[in-house]
């Protein structure tokens, strides 16, 4: 009786202390899984924990499922290592904050009133160069033909195709002062077919050939106006070119009742220089930090010499009839014209830009001084009469003198600019 008294007691004892609820600090749970709780144990026995995790739900663990106990944050303690033969599930890790480093912002704005800075562009585009070289001669000739009965050159209109072009310069800019060097060469391919007609019979001529122009212009221009959106600049300058015309298989055919009389090949070339001053506006349109409208007009008042040259080789049927007859032409010129430019501009970055645009030249022509030379190997072949060739000089000089004429260029380009800027 006393023994079985003395077993209660110790069954009580271990009853009380084994179930009592734990009322410590906080725990961490390692659950075999992975998963990590945090909380107060409520209680417990041989089996299973009662847990109140710190979102205030009470849940209940198998001790099968737990890998280990430990007090305090588990921030602090090192996590024990789950068995190797455990498939891992439901494991969440949360990745350190990764460093942003914040892109530089770029400074498109320009000091306008304090610039150091020097800017080169390149572009090529299609170009022409139109001059009117062989239509001037034979107009007036043309007029001449009319007061000595001599019949009229009929020229069809010529056409002009673009070819490969290109502009280039650079400008350098200290704060409101700005100096530049620009250049330009244009260039197409032209043909030209003429006729004349008499009682006797009529002649074609034609031909295929490239005419090229090249520039260079010196100018300096004040910033008289500049605010956030806009700069306007006078500008004045002095600008050379320099032209070329060459066809150096010219033809001609000359037809009577009875047939082909005779051809001829021809070599043709004209050259011309102009040079003068140049006076007008630039101005900048800015739309935004990255695009910008440029414009420029100038008036052109040149002054030069044209020289021309056509030297043809006549081969009639009656070889008897054989001829070289040479034409030299001397012109010396007035003109007076403009240049219009206009540039769309994008900016990549502060200091690189892309641009698209066209630039277009035109002037007219007026007459100096006129001298032109036809020199045949066979005096008063086809109606050359040494005789009243110096009187026919005269009046063609006078008559030329009475005409005008116009030449025109221009050019479709796109092209890089790059601006380096010195402090």
């Amino acid at each position: 009786m006393k023994s079985f008294r003395i077993s209660l007691i110790f069954i009580s004892i271990f009853a009380f202390f084994y179930t009592t609820p734990t009322f410590a600090e906080k725990k961490t749970i390692y659950l075999k899984n992975g998963k990590i709780l945090r909380g107060e144990v409520l209680q417990q026995n041989a089996t299973s924990l009662t847990v109140k995790i710190d979102s205030g739900e009470t849940i209940q663990l198998n001790k099968t499922e737990i890998n280990m106990v430990s007090f305090g944050d588990a921030t602090k303690e090192k996590k024990a290592e789950v068995e190797p033969n455990k498939k891992e599930t439901n494991s969440v890790e949360i990745p350190s904050p990764a460093i942003v480093s914040e892109k530089p912002v770029l400074n498109f704005r320009i000091d306008q009133l304090n610039r150091k800075d020097l800017e080169l562009y390149l572009g090529i585009g299609a170009g022409k160069y139109t001059p009117d070289t062989q239509e001037f001669l034979a107009r007036v000739q043309n007029k001449f033909g009319l007061l000595s009965s001599i019949p009229p050159t009929q020229i069809d209109k010529p056409t002009h195709k673009p070819s490969v072009s290109e502009t280039f310069g650079g400008i350098y800019t200290w704060k409101r002062w700005s100096g530049g060097i620009h250049g330009s060469y244009f260039q197409n391919r032209s043909t030209y077919h003429a006729a004349t007609y008499s009682e006797t019979g009529m002649s074609t001529t034609e031909g295929s050939f490239p005419e090229k122009q090249s520039s260079l212009k010196g100018d300096f221009s004040f910033l008289a106006f500049t605010n956030d959106r806009f700069d306007l600049r006078p500008s004045l300058g002095y600008q050379y070119f320099w032209g070329r015309t060459q066809d150096p298989n010219g033809s001609t055919n000359y037809f009577i009742a009875t047939g082909l009389y005779l051809y001829a090949n021809s070599a043709v070339e004209f050259q011309e220089t102009l040079k003068g001053y140049t006076i007008g506006l630039k101005a900048t349109i800015r739309m935004g930090d990255r695009w910008e409208n440029r414009l420029e007009y100038h008036n052109l008042t040149l002054s030069g010499n044209q020289n021309g040259s056509t030297v043809s080789t006549l081969v009639p049927v009656n070889l008897s009839q054989f001829a070289i007859i040479k034409l030299s032409e001397t012109a010396g010129w007035r003109a007076d014209g403009f240049h219009f430019l206009y540039r769309l501009v994008y900016r990549i970055t502060p200091t690189l830009s892309i641009y698209g645009g066209f630039q277009y030249y035109e002037w007219k022509y007026n007459l100096d001084n006129f001298n032109l030379i036809n020199y045949s190997s066979k005096d008063g072949f086809l109606g050359i009469d040494p005789t009243y060739a110096f009187q026919q000089e005269k009046l063609l000089e006078a008559i030329a003198k009475s005409s005008t004429s116009n030449s025109k260029s221009s050019i479709i380009e796109f092209g890089i600019m790059k601006r380096l800027e010195f402090r």
